[in-house]
């Protein structure tokens, strides 16, 4: 969980139970695409032929990941700061209150 604290700034409150159970959905289904990932990967034959959609497997668990992440966070800002897919974190970004249109 990203957390943003200035000293002697109590902490946030907890994210509302429905948010945390999405983003826990969506921990848990990131591991599991990581993991079907990981196991094409263990064949050759299905890496050479298909290493682009490999690629996007790996790339649908980061985002996924992201947004569970973002879901849970105690600033939102610092969260989509601290995403490394720029993609979303400029689809998001732009989202956040206060984004010009």
């Amino acid at each position: 969980m990203v957390q943003s604290l200035s000293p002697g700034t109590a902490p946030a409150p907890s994210p509302a139970p429905h948010l945390k159970a999405a983003a826990d959905i969506l921990s848990e289904l990131a591991v599991q695409v990581e993991a079907l990932g990981a196991r094409l990967c263990a064949d050759p034959d299905v890496v050479t032929r298909h290493i682009t959609e490999l690629q996007a497997i790996d790339l649908i668990a980061q985002k996924q990941l992201h947004l569970a992440e973002l879901l849970t966070a105690d600033c939102p800002r610092a969260a989509v700061e601290a995403m490394r897919i720029e993609e979303v974190k400029r689809r998001i970004g732009m989202a956040l209150p206060g984004q010009p249109d």
